[in-house]
């Protein structure tokens, strides 16, 4: 399989598809934990959702496809062999399990930011009355704030049982990865390999930028952490060889071809044959290519499979999926596509953030993402101030949102970024308001309704 060859599936996707000329959807995955009240206990307390049982994974999924059947959008059930494994609808949606059973929504390209709140709504609204009937609440951190990893459940899919013992392997926190972590990302279209790699370079400079704005993540394990972003401490002790943010992909230089040499260096967890999963983790992409493996003659599914199990901050797929982003409160979730949104479709923004972003020095942003997660916009480096950059561009995206799409990101911007502060530092003043008593403070925030 040839340079050439690989690089066709990117051409590929840039084939517009009927009804879209322009190219501008884009798309939301969001992530979050649910908790369940503990049985025989006086004073109220909660335990990550369990995988089995009456109260567990597999009765969500049956629950939300038996109350959605007779709606505009049913979810049907997906399997992997005998076991449920997610639901998918018409429209494109999907809802997948997480490792450490966290539910994650992974909506359909949408035109605009009232069809995604519209059907971010609807599916919330049907989680939480498939978690109602035992009394489930819905947790909505970057990590799991209390509960440790030995605590939380392990879903048993065949993908995730090569993953976690593998874990072990390539860094110290990657088990917390998969089970103790919470995001939400946001999917954005290409129109040509040209606009792409143009986006891409942009949205790896904007990435710690978006890390400090929306960080959430300050607890671990019922203490405070000494990052506000956990979650991006995490990522960067997962596995070096698939996620990060490589100084390569900061350059105005960038080609695709960059990225295919980065991807062509990392290992599948695995690769599908016959509808069996044939583990692939001790070699690299290139060395299948090569042939070094005895069984496997590599395929273009293989490549594209391959390219889903990478994990930079900003994955290229059929769509540049932005990585970086903490879960917070379902209320302010929009102002996340809302900002990298007006940044991305409006040229005069894009122009004037671009600008300032390539300013920055390319051997100082491993810095600034050690720096973000331990003080998101409480950090500075050398002559960059997070506070200040991130009013700036909050400020210039309102400037090229209407007055009937500001709303998704006005209210985060006046109750957060204005005054430099994140959900991380709310939630750390709650904790202590609650004497910084983990279940105390846990229990609050369950019972808030505009949680």
């Amino acid at each position: 399989m040839t340079l050439d060859e690989l690089k066709s599936i990117f051409l590929s996707y840039c084939c517009n598809e009927a009804g879209t000329p322009d190219k501008k959807l884009f798309g939301l995955e969001y992530e979050n934990f649910v908790m369940n009240p503990k049985e025989n206990e006086q004073t109220q307390s909660f335990v990550p959702l369990s995988v089995e049982g009456d109260s567990g994974v597999f009765r969500v999924l049956e629950n939300l496809a038996e109350f959605s059947k007779d709606s505009d959008e049913p979810l049907e059930k997906v399997y992997e062999k005998e076991m449920l494994l997610a639901l998918k609808s018409p429209s494109g949606s999907k809802v997948t399990i997480e490792p450490g059973g966290q539910i994650e929504l992974s909506d359909a390209p949408r035109n605009s930011l009232l069809e995604a709140s519209e059907s971010l709504n609807k599916y919330l609204n049907l989680l939480k009355k498939a978690v109602s009937e035992f009394d489930g609440r819905l947790l909505f951190q970057g990590v799991q704030p209390v509960h440790g990893l030995e605590e939380l459940p392990f879903f048993n899919k065949s993908r995730y049982q090569i993953m976690f013992p593998h874990m072990l392997k390539t860094g110290t926190l990657g088990q917390w990865m998969m089970k103790a972590s919470a995001g939400v990302q946001v999917s954005i279209d290409y129109a040509s390999i040209e606009d792409m790699q143009r986006k891409f370079v942009f949205l790896n400079r904007l990435s710690p930028f978006l890390t400090a704005i929306f960080a959430n993540s300050p607890l671990v394990e019922g203490s405070p952490s000494g990052f506000l972003s956990y979650r991006s401490h995490i990522w960067t002790s997962t596995d070096d060889t698939r996620s990060g943010l490589q100084t390569s992909f900061l350059s105005d230089k960038f080609h695709i071809e960059d990225y295919i040499s980065w991807a062509l260096e990392a290992s599948p967890y695995h690769l599908m044959r016959e509808g069996e999963v044939v583990e692939t983790t001790d070699w690299n992409f290139q060395q299948l290519l090569d042939g070094n493996h005895p069984d496997l003659k590599i395929t273009m599914e293989d490549w594209e499979d391959h390219l889903g199990m990478l994990f930079p901050d900003i994955r290229i797929k059929n769509i540049l999926e932005i990585r970086v982003v903490d879960s917070i409160s379902p209320q302010y979730a929009l102002a996340v596509p809302a900002l990298i949104g007006a940044l991305l479709y409006h040229e005069h923004a894009f122009s004037s953030v671009q600008s300032m972003l390539m300013d920055f020095p390319d051997e100082e942003f491993q810095l600034y993402k050690m720096a973000v997660a331990k003080d998101a916009l409480h950090a500075e480096v050398n002559r960059t101030n997070f506070a200040k950059t991130g009013r700036i561009l909050m400020e210039t995206a309102l400037e090229e949102l209407g007055s009937d799409e500001e709303k998704w990101l006005m209210p985060y911007f006046d109750k957060y970024t204005k005054e430099g502060r994140t959900p991380a530092d709310e939630t750390l003043d709650d904790f202590r308001n609650c004497g910084e008593y983990p279940e105390k403070w846990l229990a609050k925030i369950l019972s808030n309704s505009d949680y």
